[in-house]
C-alpha cells in the first residue's frame, strides 16, 4: 500500500522547548479498523487546518504502529509546564464522522532517539487520539502510549470522502485494507 508522506507540518511548529533532543520525529497512523482523513492539526497552537490526509496503519496490531515519520523543529513548550497540547480534527472514512480532540502530552515521557523525540500520533475508532512515543524496534514491548482521549464529535464536518472519486486516488486500497470495528474498543460507540 502506498505510504502518504506529511511535510505541512512544519508551518505549525514553532521554536525549541526545553528538553534534550533537537528534533520532532512526527508519525501518524490508525487503527486497521479506523483509517481517517486528518482535517486539522496543531502542536503548542491553536487548531489549523492542514493539507487533507489520508491516515492509515494497523496500529493496534503491528508495529512500528506509524509510517512517514516527519524530523520537524521541536515545538515549544508555550506555558512552560514540561507539556505540549497536541490537537487534532478528522474523519473516519469507514463511518464519514468528525472527531476533534486534545491532549496534554508529558515532554519527559517521550522517547528520544538520535536526538529526536518520537511522537506518534495514532487514530482508533469511535474518536480515539492517541499519543504513544514508540522505542526503535518491532516488538509488542517497544510500544509507548503516552495519553489517550476519547475525542468530541463534530457532526458539522462530517463528510463522505468514499463517495468523492478523483480526491484521493488510493482511498479504494485504504478501504479494501480496513477491517470492521471490533465491538469492544476504547471509546464507546456514539449516539449518532
Amino acid at each position: 500500500m502506498k505510504r502518504i508522506v506529511f511535510a505541512a507540518m512544519v508551518l505549525l511548529l514553532g521554536c525549541h522547548s526545553a528538553m534534550a533532543a533537537d528534533s520532532l520525529s512526527l508519525t501518524f497512523g490508525s487503527y486497521q479498523s479506523s483509517p481517517v482523513v486528518l482535517t486539522h492539526f496543531a502542536i503548542e497552537m491553536p487548531l489549523a487546518e492542514t493539507q487533507r490526509l489520508i491516515v492509515v496503519s494497523a496500529a493496534e496490531l503491528e508495529m512500528p504502529r506509524t509510517y512517514s515519520a516527519n524530523a520537524l523543529s521541536l515545538p515549544r513548550d508555550v506555558d512552560h509546564d514540561g507539556h505540549w497540547t497536541v490537537a487534532a480534527q478528522w474523519v473516519e472514512l469507514q463511518t464519514d464522522r468528525a472527531w476533534r480532540a486534545t491532549v496534554n502530552v508529558p515532554i519527559s515521557a517521550l522517547t528520544e532517539w538520535h536526538g529526536s523525540a518520537q511522537l506518534n500520533v495514532i487514530f482508533g475508532p469511535n474518536g480515539l487520539f492517541l499519543i504513544g512515543s514508540d522505542k526503535i524496534g518491532n516488538r509488542h514491548s517497544d510500544r509507548v502510549d503516552v495519553a489517550y482521549v476519547c475525542g468530541k464529535r463534530v457532526p458539522g464536518a462530517d463528510r463522505s470522502w468514499r463517495t468523492e472519486t478523483g480526491y484521493f486516488p488510493d482511498l479504494p486500497d485504504v478501504l479494501d485494507y480496513a477491517r470492521p470495528v471490533p465491538a469492544r474498543t476504547h471509546c464507546p460507540m456514539p449516539a449518532r
